[in-house]
This record gives structure tokens, C-alpha cells and sequence, in this order.
């Protein structure tokens, strides 16, 4: 064993260790990062220099001795071409995942590819696909080795649509990280080990994240890419004087994991709250030197800030298409509100609920408890409920009596003093964002918050028997409900989704399962076999609310009622234009949530259809006029969304300041939430036109560093440094042909593909794969499509198996071949090697690979220009009337040939020179005076040079 590593290891050599040969990715002292030349990406390693035996290595070259065959040859050289690293020119991402994304999209993967140290906000407005911009930038800095350990820090009800994304559209491998499934994980992983440390990918919410004991777990660990979603959640709140105190727990975690972190990206599409400083403090944790000046009042360099910002509004894009001569990528949107009259049963409903409300408030305030405000939330929890469906209102009757009974149960008869406070795990925020459709945070969802809501108890044994007798008369009032008298159903069923059949699927939004399931059962009834009917919610899991989906995508009449498990992150344009929500959202960032799944790019009819269903009660109607018609006005007017979306306190302060109280009974707006009624009127001045206007002169609308030429420039090189888009799909046919699987062409025009080869078998591999596709546009139609791209666990089994047996295999070798071509007049040769550049950046070098090509005459002084070479390469093949032992002659004397070293060598430095050029343009375009990331990504050395292929051209005697 080896005590310490050669000196000449660098990134970019080739090492010996093991019986194989590994391409040298990064050194860290003793620690070496290796992928296997055999190999993929995928099968990186690191050893431990003191307990290895590495030695220096080389690909060893072609044999002379063994002719292979062409095919399998050109086979060879695709396999490495799919997986080398590549430089900054081609968008590996392309070919990377499973969506098509349009020239807009990839705005920001050039910008990211352009600087060594990745930090941007990604600022575009809802439904244009940040999602998928991360997903794009994290597949770039994986496939180039520049990011291995990614944390996905977001709202806890988004945790599973990321990790779902990375999944099916990046083939990224995450795991979700909390309090209930830590335990899970440390099952998985060596005793002591920390899963911070052993889990590579992982998705936490930030206020699971921000603990102080998980916080500095989480910053003992190296990071080398942070995606923060929601941004604007871990925003400094705005502080109006340098010595004001504000919570900035959020913000101090953020800013922390940010500057811990190589790679940093910001995801929201409200970065602006109407606060200079707190829209700043997002900019400040790029660490890009774009803010100077006090924490309170900062100054923007929007100089250096406008090429690490991606902020496009709709109008923008459609901007951007239309310079590009296409047309309009977005449907029309007809939305609109169906005013229900509720009737006489229901209205003596609310007033009962009302009335009840009353009661809470009354024995909060005389138990002295400090529940007081938990108690306000839930009377607004009750009245939603009720205006929602009398089912759900029913449901939660009945929860709460089992509860107060229960407890009666426990108390003595004669006990009529004690006081009882339980909040049943419920703290303000949650009850907070309960009543207000906001995130309730990590430790419960929304259907577990809103039923522990309803458990909550304060008062005396007086005081329960008292809450029970009128949620008897509440109950009674309820019943009288039925189905007929149910006014919001009768329209439904009468007229709302009766219209919407014009189009095939409809999808139907709820907030509460009661109601979820209330509506499937007098849908199907009403609607009999001529409808399928589906349900998703959050009980079902990932395998489960995927096939539902399936089914009704693929139905001729359907209507899926849903929670907002899909309404973020799940993308319903191919499935559904239409939209009913069946009760009135609090916050109008969920319901832009919701439309914006079926009103986005990629949406294949012209227009959306949006029915929102407000009753004419006092708490629906103060909503509509106050937030829902305000957010409309704002966005017509400013082409952007208002800034209190998301954010509680603002949509209580745009309430007050209009004086609605929303039938709530025996409170004001003022008393709730944490802040003063002061310092709420203060924080309304965020939401005059001052600060639009201030909001719109200090953001980025509009701007893109990089043009639509550039993307479009990128997008070329990629395809000629790659190859076509019919590239991946004949490599994939001809490596199945080569380990004898059968594959056959179905209706569709798609592929079903038997994996019958041991040599491909693997954990990841399916023994059959059908209505595979390479098209990513015919899989975002269909999720029952699957789709073969690089990163599919079968095409890069394939990569890896054809480098094994194209390397070494006796009957299937690839690196030598001889072929006839009506191209040259003498024995040509032309040789393909593999050379390895790297960059010398700070604080890592950057390994680059490329596949160059040089011809030689065999027994002749010269060489080839590159065109003759690419026309050899490319002419029609012709037989070869050479004995076999004249070929090996012919090959042992290319492969020695005198001038190739020198040829190899002049070909790499040309292209090496090439780069330096590229990488110097790129490095004064994108320096500000005080950075530092940019030094040495124009300083680029040839690492190594490995002769991979060579075939011998013989003149056709058919000329």
C-alpha cells in the first residue's frame, strides 16, 4: 500500500487502483474523486489515498491484434460521447430529463453555465416553470461534476412535489428529511452516522431546517448546491430603523446555509414585498456584492444584481416569442365568480355557527387562558367549514362533541371549577395558517392541523356542557341541509358543471376531504356512468395519486376533485383546462397556485375556463372584493403578482384597512396574529401604489442577460458536440441489438423493449419496458409513456455495458475497425482520442472531456484536414478486399505511426486554445472589480490524452 498520493495526480489524470482505470475528478488532500473510464458518472468514487494502491494510468491502446467491428467501434465512441464532461458550450440538461424546455427556460442554465460559482434568484412569475429552470441548472452542475451534495429547502406541503420532480423529470434520487422520517432513515444508515452526512440529496423544510439542533447539523456538512423555494418566506422582514428588533430566524438559517454553499438558487415569484430592504436581503445572500450599505437601508447594484436575476412576467415571455416570430404559447383566460344565494337552511346554518362562535370567544376570555387567539382561529375555521359544504361543517360538529364528551368523561361530577386548556399540539401559526390557506408548517398537514384545530378546549365542565348544548342546536340546523336545500351543490350540479363539458375533464378544487368526498358521491350520483369520477387528496401516496391521475387523463368525461396536494409542483396543461374551486381561498397566492397548474406553457387548448364558487355570505364576499378582486386589479395593471401573496399579515392588514371583519364575531381583525394594530397600519403602506411603483422600478421585469440568440447558439453547439436529436435513440437500438434484447415498434409508433441480457441486469433495471419514447413532448401527453434519456438507468446501463464489452469483449471489440470509402486514394487512418482539459478555478479545478478527431495517411508524411476527416467518417461504407493479417499490419503501424502523438497533441492544443478564448470573453463580461469567483476559469491545461478508437480507411477498388 501506498502511503500518499503521487504527485503528479491532478484532476484530469488517470489512475490505476483496483485492477481499473479512473479519471481523476478532484483531490482533497488524500481523498481522491474518480469516475471509472468504463463507466458512468453515476459510479463515482473516492478513495482513501493512504489505504489504496493508486498508481498512475493510462488507457491502454487499441490492439492491433483484434479487428473489430465498425459498428461496434462507432457504438464506442457515442457511449463516451453521451457521458464525457463537457465544457460550458452544450446544455447537457437537454438530454437530461424528461421535459422539453423552451428557449425561455433555458435562459437561466446559460446564465449558470457562465459562472463557475452559481447564484441566482429565479424570479419568474407563477406557472412559467422555476421548478423546472432548478431542475435544468441542478442536472447542468451534476452531469459536469460541479454538485454531488444538493439541499432542497422549501415549505413543508411542497416536500413531496420536489422530490417527485427530481424524480420524474431529472432522474435525481432525493430523500425527504424531518422530524417523522428521520427515524426511518437512521434504520438505513451505520450507527452514529450523521444522515446529513449519508444522504447526498435532500429535501427539509425550512422550518424544520431553521431548529437550532438541526440547524448546525445541517451546517457541519458541505453543500454544494442550495436551492431555497418560497424564497420570500426567508426574507428579512422590513425593518424601518437600525435598531428596530424583528424575527429574522428564518433569515439568519437562509443566510447561514447560502454563504455555506457553493451553488446557491433563490425560487419565488414574489421577491418584492414592497420593502427596499427586505427585497435586498435576498440579493445579499447570493454574496454577489450586489447590496452595500446598513442592514435597513440598503443600496442595490442593480448593475451587478441583473445577471444573477431571472424575473419574467407573462408578458415578458409572450414578449420574447413574439421576437422570435411565434405565436402566443398561452391560452386566453375566461375566469369568473358564481355568486350563490344561499338558502334559508343554510343561512340559519351560519347564524348558528356565528352564534357558537360567540360562545368560544366568551369562555376564552373568562378561563383567563392565554388561548384567546387560538380560539379566534378556530371560530374563522368553523365558519369556513360551513361555508364550504354542510358535510364538512357536520364532520367537524361531530369531532368536536366526541371530544368535549370525552372530556367530561375524565372530569368529576362535582368538579365545576377546574379549568381546562388544551390546544391539542396547535400553536398560534398553525392555527394562523389554517384559517388563512397558508403552509401550517413541518410537524402536521393541513387535514391534521384543521382536525386538531376542532380539539382544542378551554373552559370549565359549566362551560363545555353549555359549548354542548349549542353545538347540539348547530347540528340540528346542519342536518336540515340536505342536498336540495344545499344551494352551492344545486348550482353546481345544475349549471357550473354541467357547462363544462364542452371540454372533456374538469378538475374541481377543495380544501377540506369531507367536502372531497360530499361532492364525489352526488356528482357520481347526478352524473351517473356517463362521468368517471376521481379523487385526490393527501392520504393517498405517491403510487396511488399517480394512477389516479392516469385514469383520468386518460378518460373521455371525467372530473377530478382534488386538495392542493396538486395544486403546486404537479403540472395538469396536458390533463385539464378547466377549473371550478369549490369554496373561495383566503389567500390568492393558492388560488393563482391552482389556476397556474392548468394556465401555463404547454396548455393545449386556447383557452382556460376558471368558475369560482363564492357564496353571498358576509365572510365569502369580504374576501372577493378585498384580496381576490385587488389581486386581479394589480396584475392587470402591473403585469405582476401583489406582494401579500403569502404573507398573513398583509392580507389581515388589507382587511382592516378596509374595515372588514368578515362576520367574525365578538373580535376585530386588529386582535389577531402577532402584531399590533399599529404596527399593521404601518405595514399596509406596503400595498399602495407607492410601493407597486417602487416594486416595479427596483425588480428585473424583462430583463435576461442572455438573448434569445445566445440560448439558441448554446442550443446548436449542444447538438453538435452530442449529436442530433435522433442520436440517443439509434445509440439505444444498437446497444440493445448488441447484448441481443428485442425491442419492437407498437401502435404508437413507440418502442416495447424485453431486457433479456444478464449484462444489463441491475437493481434499476425493469425485465421489460413499454411505450418507450425518446420525444419528451409525447411524454408530458401521456404519463403512461415512458421516456429513455441519458440519465435513464437503461440507457446509462447501456452506456456502461457497451464501454465494458466494446473495451475488452473478444468478439465485440470496438476500439479497432477497417472500412472501405471511396474518400481516400491510400491507407488512411483516423484516430479518436479522449482528451481531458482543466480549468483552474478557485476553490476547486473544473475537469473538462472531449472526443477529438485526427487522420494520418498510414504510410505517408501529412495529415488530414478536419472536413476530409468528418467526410471519411461519414461516407458510404464499402467492402474492403484486405486479408485479415494485412489488416493487422495495417493497424499496428497507424496505431505506431510516428506523427500521431504530435497530431494528437496539436489537435488538443488548438482546441484548448479555443477555450481559453471562449472562457476569457465569458470571465471580462461577467467580472465586477470586487469578485473573485471568476479567477483561473480562463487558465486551462491539457490534464491527458487517451487514444480510444482507430480505423484504417482503404480505398474501394468500386470506385
Amino acid at each position: 500500500m501506498s502511503s500518499q498520493l503521487p504527485s503528479n495526480i491532478q484532476p484530469g489524470s488517470v489512475i490505476k487502483n483496483r485492477n481499473r482505470l479512473w479519471r481523476v475528478d478532484a483531490v482533497d488532500g488524500d481523498v481522491v474523486t474518480t469516475t471509472p473510464l468504463d463507466g458512468s458518472a453515476a459510479d463515482q468514487h473516492r478513495f482513501y489515498a493512504p489505504v489504496e494502491n493508486i498508481k498512475e494510468g493510462s488507457l491502454e491502446p487499441p490492439n492491433p491484434e483484434k479487428i473489430g467491428n465498425p459498428e461496434f467501434q462507432q457504438l464506442l465512441n457515442r457511449a463516451y460521447r453521451l457521458s464525457m464532461l463537457h465544457g460550458t458550450a452544450p446544455l447537457m440538461s437537454l438530454q437530461r430529463s424528461r421535459v422539453i424546455p423552451t428557449e425561455y427556460q433555458l435562459t437561466p442554465v446559460v446564465m449558470a453555465l457562465d459562472s463557475p460559482r452559481v447564484r441566482m434568484l429565479l424570479a419568474d412569475d407563477v406557472g412559467l416553470g422555476k421548478t423546472i429552470e432548478a431542475g435544468l441548472i441542478t442536472s447542468e452542475l451534476m452531469s459536469r461534476n460541479k454538485a454531488d451534495r444538493v439541499l432542497v429547502i422549501t415549505p413543508a406541503n411542497l416536500r413531496d412535489q420536489w422530490r417527485e420532480a427530481f424524480n420524474h423529470f431529472f432522474h435525481i434520487e432525493s430523500d425527504i428529511i424531518s422530524r417523522r422520517h428521520r427515524k426511518a432513515m437512521e434504520k438505513q444508515i451505520p450507527p452514529g452516522t450523521s444522515p446529513w452526512a449519508h444522504f447526498s440529496k435532500l429535501i427539509v423544510s425550512i422550518d424544520y431546517a431553521k431548529q437550532d439542533s438541526v440547524r448546525h447539523e445541517i451546517l457541519d456538512e458541505d453543500w454544494d448546491l442550495v436551492i431555497i423555494d418560497e424564497a420570500h418566506k426567508a426574507a428579512k422582514p422590513h425593518e424601518s430603523g437600525a435598531n428596530e428588533s424583528v424575527n429574522m430566524q428564518r433569515w439568519d438559517f437562509a443566510t447561514e446555509i447560502t454563504d455555506h454553499a457553493e451553488h446557491c438558487l433563490l425560487l419565488t415569484a414574489t421577491p418584492h414585498n414592497g420593502y427596499t430592504d427586505s427585497f435586498a436581503s435576498l440579493l445579499r445572500m447570493l454574496d454577489v456584492d450586489a447590496v452595500s450599505g446598513p442592514r435597513h437601508d440598503p443600496t442595490i447594484h442593480q448593475d451587478v444584481a441583473k445577471e444573477h436575476v431571472v424575473q419574467r412576467r407573462r408578458d415578458d415571455v409572450k414578449q420574447w416569442f413574439s421576437d422570435s416570430d411565434g405565436g402566443n404559447p398561452f391560452p386566453e383566460r375566461d375566469q369568473d365568480e358564481v355568486r350563490v344565494i344561499p338558502t334559508e337552511y343554510e343561512e340559519e346554518t351560519y347564524d348558528a355557527v356565528r352564534k357558537y362562535g360567540d360562545l368560544l370567544m366568551s369562555s376564552a376570555k373568562r378561563s383567563g387562558s392565554n388561548n384567546q387567539t387560538l380560539a379566534r382561529w378556530s371560530v374563522i375555521h368553523f365558519l369556513k367549514r360551513a361555508l364550504s359544504s354542510p358535510e364538512a361543517l357536520r364532520r367537524s360538529i361531530s369531532n368536536r362533541q366526541d371530544k368535549l364528551r370525552d372530556r367530561l368523561e375524565d372530569l368529576d361530577d362535582e368538579d365545576r371549577q377546574t379549568m381546562i386548556e388544551e390546544t391539542a399540539g396547535i400553536s398560534e401559526s398553525m392555527a394562523q395558517a389554517n384559517a388563512l390557506d397558508d403552509d401550517p408548517g413541518e410537524e402536521y398537514s393541513e387535514e391534521e392541523v384543521g382536525e386538531r384545530v376542532e380539539r382544542m378546549v378551554a373552559g370549565n365542565r359549566a362551560s363545555i356542557e353549555q359549548e354542548l348544548d349549542l353545538l347540539e342546536e348547530v347540528a340540528e340546523k346542519a342536518e336540515r341541509v340536505t342536498k336540495s336545500r344545499d344551494a352551492k351543490l344545486q348550482r353546481l350540479l345544475d349549471e357550473t358543471l354541467p357547462q363544462r363539458f364542452q371540454y372533456s375533464r374538469v378538475i374541481i378544487f377543495t380544501k377540506y376531504v369531507d367536502t372531497l368526498e360530499y361532492l364525489k358521491d352526488q356528482i357520481e350520483e347526478s352524473q351517473g356512468e356517463r362521468t368517471d369520477v376521481f379523487t385526490l387528496h393527501g392520504s393517498l401516496n405517491e403510487a396511488q395519486r399517480k394512477e389516479r391521475f392516469n385514469e383520468f387523463e386518460g378518460s373521455d368525461r371525467a372530473v377530478l376533485i382534488a386538495t392542493d396536494v396538486i395544486s403546486e409542483g404537479m403540472n395538469l396543461q396536458h390533463a385539464a383546462n378547466q377549473i371550478i374551486h369549490y369554496e373561495l381561498p383566503w389567500n390568492p397566492n393558492r388560488l393563482e397556485q391552482r389556476n397556474g397548474r392548468i394556465d401555463r406553457y404547454g396548455q393545449e387548448e386556447d383557452e382556460v375556463v376558471i368558475r369560482t364558487m363564492v357564496v353571498e355570505d358576509q365572510m365569502d364576499v369580504a374576501i372577493l372584493k378585498t384580496l381576490v378582486k385587488k389581486a386581479d386589479q394589480i396584475r392587470r395593471d402591473y403585469g405582476f403578482s401583489p406582494p401579500y401573496f403569502g404573507d398573513d399579515d398583509g392580507i389581515l392588514a388589507l382587511l382592516e384597512k378596509e374595515g372588514v371583519d368578515a362576520g367574525i364575531p365578538q373580535t376585530t381583525l386588529s386582535e389577531f396574529g402577532s402584531q399590533t394594530s399599529a404596527d399593521r397600519s404601518e405595514s399596509v403602506s406596503a400595498f399602495d401604489e407607492d410601493a407597486l411603483d417602487r416594486i416595479k422600478s427596483e425588480s428585473f421585469y424583462g430583463h435576461t442577460e442572455v438573448g434569445l440568440e445566445e440560448v439558441q447558439k448554446r442550443k446548436k453547439e449542444t447538438h453538435q458536440r452530442i449529436g442530433g436529436e435522433g442520436t440517443l435513440e439509434e445509440f439505444v437500438k444498437s446497444a440493445l441489438n448488441l447484448f441481443d434484447c428485442d425491442y419492437e415498434v407498437n401502435l404508437k409508433g413507440h418502442l416495447d423493449i424485453e431486457v433479456s441480457s444478464p449484462q444489463l441486469r441491475g437493481p434499476d433495471i425493469q425485465p421489460e419496458y413499454h411505450d418507450v419514447t425518446f420525444d419528451p413532448d409525447e411524454t408530458s401527453q401521456s404519463s403512461n409513456t415512458e421516456m429513455l434519456d441519458i440519465a435513464h438507468p437503461l440507457t446509462q446501463r447501456l452506456i456502461e455495458a457497451v464501454k465494458e464489452t466494446a473495451l475488452t469483449d473478444e468478439d465485440r471489440y470496438g476500439r479497432t475497425a477497417a472500412r472501405g470509402t471511396t474518400k481516400v486514394d491510400e491507407p488512411t487512418a483516423v484516430y479518436t482520442a479522449l482528451v481531458r482539459y482543466v480549468a483552474h478555478t478557485e476553490p476547486d479545478s473544473t475537469v473538462m472531456e472531449e472526443l477529438v478527431e485526427v487522420g494520418l495517411p498510414v504510410y505517408d508524411s501529412g495529415s488530414l484536414s478536419q472536413e476530409l476527416v468528418e467526410s471519411v467518417q461519414q461516407s458510404e461504407r464499402k467492402p474492403v478486399q484486405r486479408l485479415p493479417h494485412e489488416k493487422r499490419v495495417d493497424l499496428k503501424n497507424a496505431i505506431e505511426h510516428d506523427g500521431l502523438d504530435a497530431a494528437l497533441d496539436a489537435t488538443a492544443e488548438q482546441r484548448r486554445n479555443m477555450i481559453i478564448e471562449e472562457r476569457t470573453e465569458m470571465r471580462e463580461n461577467i467580472e465586477t472589480s470586487e469578485s473573485s469567483w471568476t479567477v483561473g476559469i480562463d487558465q486551462v491545461n491539457i490534464a491527458s490524452i487517451d487514444l480510444l478508437t482507430v480505423t484504417v480507411f482503404y480505398p474501394s477498388e468500386n470506385q
